[in-house]
């Protein structure tokens, strides 16, 4: 691994001379392997415990070679200079080393957390994304993620800022991998579950599909999900409350299946909304609330699955670009 080092360019990063060109070729060399991190941290580490020099340090030749000298002369022996000699200026290398890497690593970490990816799964459409760290992502429609630039470097850090996700997180022991969402967080090593937090609904959902998951707030955990178990925020009153659900048919859109299960209206209008791209209307003097549907959307296009509707509830519809009007036949 040491030969692959570019030394060269680290050097050079420390007097603040690297041109962005090295830089990414650094950052490449870095992110090429997790050993390469790990150096990073095994001398921030002794940095912290053992020197904690700060990054002006300078060493004062003299008194050391005076500390040197008088050690020679008490052991009055060849061999003994030689490996004390050594001894101290592997300590003055390693003190140096120090100082400078734990400059760059603190440096660059601070300027990726100001760096920021977004991933938009636009409305009517479904997007799938790999993470630096291997972890897939799939978005549903009209979601929003962002992680900034020093995922998998110090951490693994997304942030759902709209939408529902689709998780398999890639294990990681030494790195827990961490879904912010505006109310809750949730904390895995390596798992796969459904996150579903729409900025437009009252509720917010976590669906365990494998694995275990942490549900907690920003102040403690709240409790662990094991599979099938599911995690409900009413963000109306802030109470969580936590069921059992089918974690196959929650996540089933990341398959391109949309299933209803005794679902009201309204929670249909929304998924429709969602999956289609559309706004729906509802008129306001029809019945519908009352209706539940069950049902599975799969390739069908919107006429044919308001057609679907039809067969369950006396429905008329009509359909002007993005925008639908269903009205309630009486």
């Amino acid at each position: 691994m040491e030969r692959n080092i570019p030394w060269n360019i680290v050097a050079k990063s420390f007097k603040g001379e690297a041109n962005p060109e090295e830089l990414e070729e650094l950052n490449a060399w870095l992110d090429a392997d997790e050993t390469n991190m790990d150096v990073f941290d095994e001398i921030f580490q002794v940095y912290k415990s053992a020197f904690l020099i700060p990054s002006y340090f300078e060493p004062d030749k003299k008194r050391a070679w005076k500390s040197i000298n008088k050690r020679i002369n008490k052991a009055n022996k060849v061999t003994h200079l030689v490996s004390r000699f050594k001894y101290v200026a592997a300590i003055l290398i390693v003190v140096l080393l120090s100082s400078a890497f734990f400059w760059f690593y603190t440096t660059r970490v601070n300027q990726l957390t100001q760096q920021y990816t977004e991933i938009v799964a636009p409305p009517g459409q479904k997007t799938m994304v790999v993470l630096p760290d291997g972890s897939t992502v799939w978005l549903n429609s009209g979601s929003i993620l962002k992680y900034n630039g020093a995922f998998n470097v110090k951490d693994r850090e997304v942030f759902l800022a709209d939408g529902e996700a689709f998780f398999e997180v890639a294990k990681n022991k030494s790195k827990r991998f961490r879904v912010k969402t505006e109310h809750l967080f949730v904390d895995v090593y390596g798992t796969a579950f459904n996150v579903k937090n729409y900025k437009d609904d009252n509720i917010q959902e976590i669906t365990v599909s494998e694995g275990k998951v942490a549900v907690a707030d920003n102040k403690k955990e709240l409790r662990l999900l094991t599979p099938c178990e599911q995690a409900v925020l009413d963000k109306r009153t802030n109470q969580l409350s936590f069921t059992r659900g089918d974690p196959d048919a929650v996540s089933s859109w990341k398959n391109s299946e949309l299933k209803f299960d005794n679902t009201p209206l309204s929670e249909v209008v929304k998924y429709l909304e969602r999956w289609y791209g559309v706004n729906i209307y509802i008129d306001p003097s029809s019945v519908m609330e009352k209706h539940h549907y069950t049902f599975t959307i799969k390739t069908e296009s919107l006429t044919e699955m308001l057609e679907k509707m039809k067969v369950i509830t006396p429905i008329a519809y009509e359909i002007n670009g993005k925008e639908v009007k269903i009205s309630y036949i009486h």
